[in-house]
Parts: structure tokens; C-alpha cells; sequence
């Protein structure tokens, strides 16, 4: 839910559509996120960065030019998690294993899960492996064949009790259509992997 327009008004000295028509006035909307903040900043009079950010990301969501699931940074992002009933040692045994790998990333084997490595599946993806921490934390590069950039997943697993929450994380996807097929794929993964699990 968006700040109410007295806290923006307390906090900066102007109302959201105060600061929408100011940013117009300026060509705001032919500027990047960065150059948003700067004029926040610098012409604004906005010293919280807290806030640079908060009005510049309101104004991008009011203007169109920012939709659901994409951040200025790591342009459109997905994160699918899943609550286990089995020790982070099992959970991570099982998605580093030739089935879990195939249900969630597709056929890399061999894959050894070591920073560097490099991989590539039968459909032209190609990838390396960018961080492992064993029993806790992956994160590797995705990038499918006619991809400008590629994507990065970040695999988390996190005890809670006798349980792990398992958090699938992927950012850099080019556009909302594959943010939403991607939430289908890994909420599909997470359900073939733990299937007996609950």
C-alpha cells in the first residue's frame, strides 16, 4: 500500500501529486531512475535517500514506466519460496542432485557446484555457477540462447525448526511475461522435488 499523501507531505514538503506534476515539469519521464533521484537530491530539496528513492519509484509506478515484479536495479525479479518438513542437509542434497537440478534449472549434467563453472543445457542455455555455500546459499547465471543479458538465481535455504524454508530467487529477466513463467516453473519444481513432503 502506497504512504499516505500527509506522510509524503510531512516527510518532503510536497504531496504525491505535487511531486508528479513537479517531475513532469522537469521531463522526468524521459529520465532514468538514477537521474530521478539526482534531481530529487539536488533540485528536489529530498535529503533522505530513503525518501529520493520512495518518490522516484512512485512517480516511475504512476507513469508507467515501472510494473509489477521490476526493480530499477535487477530489472524484472521473481521469488517463489517453499516451507519443508526435512533438515537443510536433505533439502540441499535433494535440489543439488541430478533430479532436483533437472526439475529446476533443466539437463546440466555433468554440473559440479563450484564457483566458475561453467555450463550449458541441451536448449542453449549457458551458465556458470557464481557462489555455493554448501547447505545454505547458490547463485549462478542463467542466460537462455538470443538473451541480451543473463538472469541470476539465487537459491536460499533457511532452517526453522525441524523445517527449511527453500527460497528461489531470480533477477535480470527481460520482461514480465517471463517473470510470470518463471513463478510458474519454480512453484512446478519445488512441487516435483518435495512431492512426498507435503
Amino acid at each position: 500500500m502506497r504512504i499516505s499523501d500527509e506522510a509524503v507531505r510531512r516527510a518532503t514538503g510536497r504531496t504525491w501529486d505535487d511531486w508528479f506534476r513537479w517531475l513532469d515539469d522537469r521531463g522526468a519521464a524521459r529520465m532514468s531512475h538514477k537521474e530521478i533521484v539526482a534531481l530529487l537530491r539536488e533540485q528536489g530539496g529530498v535529503a533522505s535517500g530513503w525518501w529520493q528513492q520512495m518518490v522516484t519509484v512512485e512517480y516511475e509506478r504512476a507513469r508507467g514506466l515501472r510494473v509489477e515484479g521490476q526493480s530499477a536495479e535487477v530489472g524484472f525479479e521473481i521469488g517463489v519460496s517453499r516451507t519443508v518438513p526435512l533438515p537443510t542437509g536433505e533439502v540441499w542434497r535433494r535440489l543439488i542432485g541430478p533430479d532436483g537440478v533437472r526439475a529446476w534449472l533443466g539437463d546440466a549434467s555433468p554440473l559440479r557446484f563450484e564457483a566458475g563453472e561453467p555450463y550449458r543445457l541441451s536448449d542453449g542455455t549457458t551458465g556458470e555457477v557464481r557462489v555455493v555455500v554448501a547447505g545454505e546459499r547458490l547463485r549462478m547465471t542463467r542466460r537462455p540462447d538470443g538473451w541480451a543479458r543473463p538472469a541470476t538465481i539465487q537459491i536460499r535455504l533457511a532452517p526453522k525448526g525441524e523445517k527449511t524454508i527453500v527460497t528461489f530467487h531470480e533477477e535480470n529477466l527481460p520482461g514480465p511475461d517471463e517473470r510470470e513463467a518463471r513463478r510458474a516453473h519454480y512453484q512446478a519444481s519445488l512441487a516435483e522435488i518435495f512431492a512426498s513432503d507435503g
